[in-house]
């Protein structure tokens, strides 16, 4: 997911405090989930570029988006008008929503799916997991918004914050440690007070923390070669010991485990986008072949130490493997000038070094083209908003023994706005699109959307991913994202509503045949029938299977997808009639080789292949 080199650069420039948008309108106590200004959705967590989170007493850079006092990339600015929603009325913490009315306390989200994650008391075990239901899917990297109750107040179940190693370490310090520092092994980290107080706030709120842990300082990565992209992507480089990385991950997971007055961080997310050199770069690139073993054994190295501290510490937290859009093989370009492995190489080769140690999937699925809204299940072999059931469907198939790898996070992406390749219509239209997407594949179990406000770098070069732009002025997307799932105002949409069944589909085109998903159909298609299922396991259900078979889709009981290409889970079918349910069959066209489902037991006068449960009208 790449812009070209000059835009990576002016991302830099912003990510270092080279700006000044709104450098004192927001403070930095809501500094989740800062993306590193520009195009390049990688950067994402790029809140510090360079050594900018090494200056000391310079600034907070990192998990702030900057360093020092400068430009806070994707700062909030003027809060003024927090929670309009354009003439959608206000979605923010105040729960009001247009005509709906008013929503009063339920704006503040003190309870939550996670509950109180700060909750507890540091004599007892470890906490449970805080699973969201599928109604707190949604998510956000809230980019410094001051308002913490508008982010918590409209349905958010989980945001993302950077925390970033080489802010909290960046100089080697042993034991005794300062106040303002917490030691961990014998070792002393410098703490992040912004990102610190953003992760108890949201915690306290009943929201869940996701972290993206990556940053590698100065002294922790000198001791081998790195090429850097630009300026600044020093702290992209791979450590030279895994060791020191992951007791900087097993810091934050004693700090943030949700019984020592912190807050909690139960998902930790290792490096970033760790598919391209660039974000997690070995020394390779630009000229110079990468060594594929090397490259997978050192983010393998990384992972196992990371996974191992946070485990020790919380038994039940989550640590999630970075990847951007590119996924399959033919993406695995270890000798180009940005050398590139698709996802599905790096999933292998991690599975073959970690031994038993449970990862999950943290994807990014920004649209093919980071500038069009567009996105579709042709878009395979990407992984995007459109095709997010091919990654699902990939992992079912390929680890069918280890089903938290079954588990998936969207931990960063958005939909462009800008023109002239998008609208503020299209961007509304994407978002709703791609939350009734990820609801309608189980196993993704977040989407955090990135990002609330726009950024000028970003604008610049045409992309504006943000709900708000960069004055803070919501956009249509704003009311379409906040309101999806507020049904304590009488407003759910995009999938929501359906809860907690996925609507099964069947869509035609006269040039491809037919196609039934849980998921939007690609273009061209028209909707004809649709059934529920339900999107979690139940007593007396059994999983259904989307599947490519040409230019169309059929449906299978079968994970192996009897052989065809995976295009993803799509919900539970009955085994056996009851509660108004009736059979769904697979239906085969012999004149086309097309195939459809049916309720009627003729298959509308074509071949019966089987019945595939019961499903509700």
């Amino acid at each position: 997911m790449r812009l070209r080199a000059t835009t990576l650069l002016l991302m830099l420039a912003a990510a270092c405090g080279g700006g000044s948008d709104d450098a004192t309108s927001a403070p930095s106590t809501s500094a989740g989930g800062a993306h590193a200004a520009g195009g390049q959705p990688a950067s994402g967590q790029a809140g510090s570029a360079g050594d900018a989170g090494e200056a000391g007493s310079a600034g907070t850079a990192g998990s702030a988006g900057t360093a020092g006092g400068a430009s806070k990339a994707g700062s909030a600015g003027a809060a003024g008008d927090a929670g309009k929603a354009g003439s959608a009325g206000k979605a923010g913490s105040a729960g009001k929503a247009g005509s709906a009315g008013t929503a009063g306390s339920a704006g503040k989200a003190t309870a939550g799916a996670a509950g109180k994650a700060s909750a507890g008391s540091a004599g007892s075990g470890p906490l449970p997991y805080p699973t969201r239901p599928a109604m707190k899917l949604k998510g956000l990297q809230p980019d410094f918004w001051p308002d913490l109750d508008e982010v918590a107040g409209n349905g958010v179940g989980a945001v993302a914050m950077n925390l970033v190693w080489a802010v909290w370490e960046s100089t080697k310090k042993s034991a005794p440690c300062g106040a303002k520092e917490q030691e961990y092994d014998g070792r002393c980290f410098v703490v992040d007070a912004g990102v610190d107080q953003a992760i108890k706030a949201y915690s306290d709120r009943g929201v869940a923390v996701t972290a993206i842990v990556y940053g590698v300082p100065g002294w922790a990565r000198a001791g081998h070669p790195c090429s850097p992209v630009a300026a600044g992507f020093e702290i992209f480089c791979s450590p030279d010991d895994a060791a020191d990385y992951g007791r900087f991950a097993g810091m934050l997971a004693r700090r943030y485990d949700g019984k020592s007055g912190h807050g909690r961080v139960a998902d930790f997310v290792i490096h970033n986008e760790v598919n391209a050199n660039d974000w997690f770069d070995i020394g390779c690139g630009q000229g110079k072949a990468c060594d594929v073993d090397a490259w997978l054994d050192a983010y393998a190295a990384s992972f196992s130490a990371a996974y191992d501290r946070v485990i020790d510490e919380q038994a039940t937290a989550k640590v999630l493997v970075s990847l951007d859009h590119h996924f399959g093989k033919q993406f695995d370009t270890p000798a180009a000038a940005h050398p590139l492995l698709g996802g599905q190489t790096v999933l292998e080769g991690l599975a073959a070094r970690v031994g038993a140690r449970k990862w999950r999937v943290a994807m990014h699925p920004y649209p093919p083209d980071l500038l069009k809204p567009a996105f579709s299940p042709d878009d395979d072999p990407k992984v995007t908003y459109g095709s997010l059931g091919v990654l699902a469907g990939w992992l079912r198939r390929t680890f069918p023994t280890a089903p938290w790898t079954w588990e998936i996070q969207l931990t960063e992406s958005g939909v462009n706005s800008l023109g002239p390749g998008s609208s503020e219509a299209a961007q509304a239209d994407g978002v709703c699109k791609s939350l009734r997407n990820a609801l309608g594949t189980p196993g993704v179990e977040s989407y955090i959307y990135h990002r609330m406000k726009d950024h000028p770098v970003e604008t610049a070069s045409g992309l504006g991913v943000g709900l708000r732009d960069t004055n803070g002025k919501a956009k249509a997307a704003w009311a379409v994202w906040a309101l999806a799932n507020r049904p304590d105002v009488g407003k759910v949409s995009c999938g929501f509503e359906d809860l907690p069944y996925v609507r099964l589909t069947r869509s035609y085109s006269a040039a491809r045949g037919h196609w039934a998903s849980t998921r939007e159909p690609p273009t061209g298609f028209t909707k004809e029938q649709s059934w529920r299922l339900s999107r979690d396991p139940q007593p007396g259900t059994h999983l259904l299977f989307e599947c490519r078979a040409g230019a169309h889709s059929l449906v299978s009981p079968s994970a192996s997808c009897e052989g065809l290409p995976p295009l993803g889970p799509l919900g539970y079918a009955w085994d056996a009639a009851g509660g108004g349910r009736v059979a769904l069959h697979r239906c085969y066209v012999p004149g086309s080789g097309d195939h459809f489902v049916s309720p009627d037991a003729g298959c509308e006068g074509q071949t019966v292949e089987q019945t595939l449960g019961w499903v509700l009208p």
